[in-house]
């Protein structure tokens, strides 16, 4: 287990958005000097490139070629691949910088490519649930999902994603820690963009291994936490709970919040909890929260705040995702938080922006 005690440090929110908006500038100047047939077929050359970064994670290739200059016959002899093929692998890699050859057919990491390397900060294990061979099938049936308005998983598997996930240990395995590098990196954003002063109590509804609550509490000294999440979920809470030093705060209590009453606090967070239902379920589990919450309480939601306007943007392509692999997900509009918000007796106080893709949407609980 890795120790956390380094926080990782992220740029001011208005930095982001300035970057961001220079990014997206500078696209729309390209593809105007682009004919846009070529233009659109550049675009569908991303599933090509997400594979070829998935097999190299799983190849374990950064980890091999570590800190040297290293040929690709030494990586093939390592990794139990075809020199030649792997060679161009990795020449299609470094065509899109990941991965740099140095001389010919010797090759050396770089940032890009370090990034594929497990350990804090990095995303191995998310990519490596991207382009798995389940969400590959999942993905194939985009159209079907179109067409019918219901989620592929039930079709595949029988049941939605996240129920799929449960019944197989290693995809779950995989899946929970795909899930704590991504709150490793969005919680800094989150204890960056949000103030935390004036709770006594967190409960961290489906929090998974606890990385955000962790991470919150690392930062908030006078704040006590309630990790809640199902049984096979939190088994290896614990452990990151210890690797923050934080075992005297946190309790761990395991449990569904469907059928099972919520743990007592004065605030609730949820990241990434209510895309995955339609809005009578997270009317219902919002309702849940204010029977159990204390005081003049408040819920906080870390979610994608999708925007009508023709922007690209991460939560509209996590969108489709929502689309295949759940029973009515989706990624919503401020608006729509509003509105269940209001129906399950909270007011949507305010929004604040990270520097992640993510929002943090605070409810205060409206008493009569």
């Amino acid at each position: 287990m890795i120790n956390h005690q380094k926080a990782i440090t992220v740029p001011p929110v208005w930095v982001y958005s300035i970057t961001s908006s220079l990014r997206i500038f500078f696209k729309k100047l390209y593809y105007k000097f682009v004919p846009a047939n070529m233009a659109v077929f550049e675009k569908t050359q991303g599933v090509w490139i997400a594979r070829a970064i998935g097999v190299a994670c799983e190849l374990n290739l950064a980890e091999i070629i570590g800190t040297e200059k290293t040929s690709v016959d030494e990586i093939a002899k390592q990794s139990n691949t075809n020199p030649s093929a792997l060679y161009r692998l990795m020449r299609a890699l470094a065509g899109e910088g990941i991965f740099k050859e140095t001389n010919p057919k010797v090759f050396i990491n770089n940032n890009f490519s370090n990034a594929l390397i497990e350990g804090e900060g990095n995303l191995k294990n998310m990519i490596l649930h991207q382009t798995s061979s389940s969400n590959g099938k999942l993905i194939n049936e985009l159209k079907y999902s179109v067409v019918s308005g219901t989620n592929s998983a039930q079709k595949l598997f029988g049941t939605d994603i996240f129920t799929h996930l449960q019944n197989n240990p290693e995809k779950n395995e995989l899946y929970n820690k795909a899930m704590s590098e991504t709150s490793l990196l969005s919680s800094a954003s989150i204890v960056s963009a949000y103030s935390f002063k004036g709770i006594n109590i967190l409960a961290d509804i489906g929090g998974g291994e606890g990385m955000l609550l962790c991470s919150i509490l690392q930062k908030n000294q006078a704040v006590k936490g309630i990790l809640f999440d199902l049984p096979h979920v939190v088994t290896t809470a614990n452990e990151m709970i210890k690797s923050f030093k934080l075992d005297d705060r946190i309790s761990v209590i395991p449990g569904s919040f469907f059928n099972t009453k919520l743990p007592e606090a004065d605030a609730y967070l949820m990241k990434n909890i209510l895309h995955a239902f339609e809005d009578e379920v997270c009317i219902q589990l919002l309702e849940s929260i204010g029977k159990s919450m204390i005081g003049k309480g408040k819920v906080l939601l870390v979610e994608t705040v999708i925007n009508n306007d023709n922007k690209a943007a991460f939560g509209k392509m996590l969108d489709l995702q929502m689309l295949i692999g759940t029973e009515n997900g989706k990624e919503r509009t401020e608006a729509e938080f509003k509105t269940i918000f209001k129906a399950a007796g909270f007011r949507l106080n305010r929004v604040e922006k990270t520097v992640s893709p993510f929002c943090v949407i605070e409810g205060i609980k409206i008493y009569e």
